[in-house]
C-alpha cells in the first residue's frame, strides 16, 4: 500500500472555461478552505473547457462575481481537454448536456465519471436534473441565477462526498 493516497480529483468543465467552471473551479477551491479545511489532503479541483483555447482568462465580469464572494480568479487560465486531464480526473462534472455527449465523443473513456453538475450524486427524481444557466455576455445582476444554482449544487456535491467518506 502506498504512504500517499492520491488526491479525488473533479475535473469541472464548461464551453470555453472562462466563466461557469472557471468559477466553479474557484469557488470550489475556496469552499474547501472556508468549510472543510480538513479535505484539502483528499481532494483536489481542476478545470477545463469542451471548446476551449489554452491560456484565456477568466471574464471580466466573473473575475468580479469571485471578488464579491471572497475570492480571486486573477491567475486562472483557460485549459482545452486533453486525454491526460481526463484520465487525471475521478469524476467530470459539465454544466450541459451537450456538452456531455461532446466530451464523450471525444473521449469514450470518459463515459462513467462524466456527469451534469445536477446529476452527480443526485438522489432526487430524475426530471428534476436541469443544465447550470450560461451567464456569458449578461450583467453581473444576471449572474443570480447561475449562482444560485452552482452553491446549491456545489453544497449537494460535498456534503454527499462526505457521506460517501471521500472527504
Amino acid at each position: 500500500m502506498s504512504l500517499f493516497k492520491k488526491k479525488f480529483t473533479i475535473l469541472v468543465a464548461c464551453k470555453a472555461n472562462i466563466t461557469r467552471s472557471a468559477y466553479l473551479h474557484g469557488y470550489m477551491e475556496h469552499y474547501i478552505r472556508e468549510h472543510l479545511p480538513h479535505a484539502r489532503r483528499k481532494l483536489r479541483i481542476i478545470s477545463a473547457g469542451v471548446q476551449a483555447r489554452q491560456g484565456s482568462s477568466a471574464s471580466q465580469v466573473v473575475r468580479h462575481v469571485a471578488r464579491t464572494h471572497g475570492f480571486s480568479l486573477n491567475n486562472h487560465r483557460s485549459d482545452p481537454f486533453t486525454k491526460k486531464t481526463v484520465k487525471q480526473a475521478d469524476v467530470i462534472l459539465v454544466m450541459e448536456q451537450w456538452q456531455k455527449e461532446m466530451l464523450i465523443e471525444r473521449f469514450p473513456q470518459a463515459r462513467d465519471k462524466t456527469f451534469r453538475l445536477m446529476e452527480y450524486l443526485w438522489h432526487g427524481d430524475a426530471d428534476e436534473i436541469q443544465d447550470i444557466p450560461d451567464p456569458t455576455g449578461q450583467d453581473t445582476i444576471d449572474y443570480e441565477e447561475f449562482l444560485d444554482a452552482a452553491h446549491a449544487e456545489i453544497d449537494r456535491i460535498f456534503r454527499e462526498l462526505g457521506r460517501e467518506g471521500i472527504i
